[in-house]
C-alpha cells in the first residue's frame, strides 16, 4: 500500500533519478562522468540549494522530521527547522517535547556542523551533537516507552531519496524513516504558532475520532490530536489498526507515507475552503471529524437560543417562568436548553436551568429525559421517553408547589419532536448547533 521512492537502491536509478529532477536545480550532464563524480554533483547542488534558502533574505528550512515506528514505539512527527551555511555550519530550531534541559515544548535553537557524504548516493550528515536533533537516536530514550537501550530510532544520517522544486525527500541511514525538507516562507516561531492554531482547530482531546471517506468507502482515524493518524475500520474495538505518523502544518497536516483509500491516495490533508473537513491533495479523500456523535452523545448543556422560539415555544417558556415562582418567589427561569441534567437521578434531554435566589448566584436544574438517536450522517431524531422519566430534582419542584412544571417542560418537547439535519457552529469541536427540521419537529438553535 505504502510505496517509496528509493533514491539510492543502485546506481543505474540514482542516475534515472536524476533525468526526473525540477529545473530549481542545475541541469548538468553528468552521465559521461563516473558514478563517484555524479554524486559529488548531485552533492554540491543541493548545498547550493540549502544555503541560498538559508540567506538572509529567506527563512531557511522546514524539516519535518520522522522517527522509524515499531510494533511497540509510535512516535509523532516532529517540525524542526533549519538554517545551512556554506561553512558547514547549521542552526537548527524546534519546540518538541523531547527538548531537554528544562527546554521540552519551548522554541530552542541549536548550532552545530554537517557535511555531505558520498556514499552509494548523496548523504546530509549532521556529524556533531545538536540538541534539536540528536535526542532522537540517543540510546537514552527520553520518550520512556524504549527500555531496550535502542532510542527512539531517529537518525542523523540522511540518504537523499528525491528531489524537486517543492521539496528535498530523505530517509534516515540506519533506520528509514521519512525526512522531508520544504522552504519555510516565514520566521520560524511565527510558522510554530500557525501549526498551533491549526491543530487546536482541527484536533481536541474531547472529539478525538474522524470519518475518512472518498465518498464510495468510509474509515476512521483517531488520536490526531496526539499526531497519530490511527487508521481504522471502526472506532470502537476496531478489527483493523494502522498507526501513521502525521506532522502538522499550516494549513492541515500530513502522514509520513502515502496510503490509499479505495482507489484515491492521500498524503497531505488541508482545510476546506468552508472550513467544514479537511482534503488530501486532489480533494478526493476528505477527513471529517465525527461531530454528529460528538453533538449526540454530548453531556454538556447547550442553551436553546431564544431568538429561534416559535409563538408556541415562548408562551411555553414564559408559563415555566410563572410556574417556578409557585416554588419560591425568590426563583426566576435562567435558561432552557439539552443534555443531561445535574440533579438526583440526572436523565438525558430538556434542561431546566434555574436561579434559586433573587440575587441570581445559586442556581439548580431539573431534567426530563427526551430520546435522541442518530438517523443518518449529521442527522438526529428527538422523540418521546416512553418511561417519561424525569430526574429527582424535577420531582422535587413539583412536589414542592410548580405542580404543572413537569407537564410544561414536556410540552415544550413535545415542540422539537422529530428528525433534523444539523449544522454545527464548529465542524472540528461544536459547541453550539442549528437544527433544522426534515420530518417534523421546529427549527431551532442551541449554544
Amino acid at each position: 500500500m505504502i510505496q517509496k521512492n528509493i533514491f539510492r537502491a543502485t546506481l543505474v536509478l540514482f542516475g534515472a533519478a536524476m533525468l526526473t529532477t525540477a529545473c530549481t536545480f542545475q541541469e548538468d550532464d553528468f552521465f559521461d562522468e563516473s558514478a563517484s563524480l555524479r554524486v559529488t554533483h548531485t552533492n554540491e547542488q543541493l548545498q547550493d540549494r540549502l544555503v541560498k534558502q538559508s540567506s538572509d533574505e529567506n527563512y531557511g528550512w522546514v524539516i519535518q522530521y520522522f522517527v522509524a515506528g515499531t510494533d511497540e514505539l509510535d512516535f509523532e512527527g516532529f517540525n524542526l527547522f533549519g538554517r545551512f551555511y556554506d561553512t558547514g555550519k547549521v542552526t537548527l530550531a524546534g519546540n518538541h517535547r523531547f527538548l531537554r534541559n528544562g527546554n521540552a515544548n519551548k522554541y530552542t535553537e541549536h548550532s552545530s556542523t554537517y557535511e555531505w557524504l558520498s556514499e552509494e548516493g548523496p548523504v546530509l550528515s549532521f556529524n556533531t551533537w545538536n540538541d534539536i536533533l540528536t535526542v532522537f537516536e540517543d540510546p537514552v530514550d527520553p520518550s520512556t516507552q524504549a527500555q531496550n537501550g535502542e532510542g527512539m530510532f531517529g537518525d542523523h544520517s540522511l540518504v537523499l531519496r528525491s528531489y524537486n522544486d517543492d521539496e528535498i525527500v530523505f530517509s534516515g541511514e540506519r533506520h528509514s524513516a521519512k525526512v522531508r525538507f520544504i522552504a519555510c516562507d516565514r520566521p520560524w516561531t511565527d510558522y510554530i504558532d500557525a501549526v498551533n492554531k491549526t491543530k487546536s482547530d482541527i484536533s481536541s482531546t474531547s472529539l478525538t475520532s474522524y470519518y475518512v471517506t472518498n465518498g464510495t468507502d468510509t474509515m476512521f482515524f483517531s488520536n490526531l490530536n496526539r499526531g497519530y493518524f490511527n487508521y481504522c475500520d471502526r472506532v470502537d474495538d476496531p478489527l483493523n489498526n494502522k498507526v501513521l505518523s502525521c506532522v502538522f502544518t499550516p494549513t492541515g497536516f500530513r502522514i509520513e507515507n502515502p496510503d490509499t483509500l479505495g482507489g484515491n491516495s492521500f498524503q497531505e490533508f488541508t482545510v476546506a475552503a468552508d472550513s467544514t473537513c479537511l482534503q488530501n491533495e486532489d480533494g478526493s479523500v476528505k477527513v471529517i471529524a465525527t461531530w454528529d456523535n460528538y453533538i449526540l452523545n454530548r453531556t454538556k448543556v447547550w442553551n436553546f437560543d431564544p431568538e429561534s422560539y416559535t409563538e408556541e415555544q415562548q408562551a411555553l417558556v414564559n408559563q415555566i417562568a410563572d410556574e417556578l415562582t409557585k416554588r419560591s418567589s425568590a426563583w426566576s427561569l435562567q435558561a432552557i436548553g439539552m443534555g443531561r441534567s445535574s440533579g438526583n437521578k440526572a436523565v438525558s434531554g430538556i434542561v431546566v436551568s434555574i436561579y434559586t435566589n433573587a440575587r441570581k448566584t445559586s442556581t439548580t436544574t431539573v431534567g426530563l429525559s427526551v430520546l435522541t438517536s442518530k438517523t443518518g450522517f449529521g442527522q438526529l431524531k428527538f422523540e418521546e421517553d416512553p418511561a417519561l422519566a424525569v430526574d429527582g430534582n424535577m420531582n422535587s419542584v413539583v412536589s414542592n408547589g410548580a405542580t404543572e412544571l413537569a407537564n410544561l417542560v414536556r410540552a415544550f418537547a413535545e415542540t422539537i419532536y422529530g428528525v433534523y439535519d444539523l449544522t454545527p457552529d464548529n465542524y472540528f469541536l461544536p459547541t453550539g448547533c442549528a437544527y433544522n427540521p426534515v420530518e417534523e419537529g421546529t427549527a431551532f438553535k442551541l449554544k
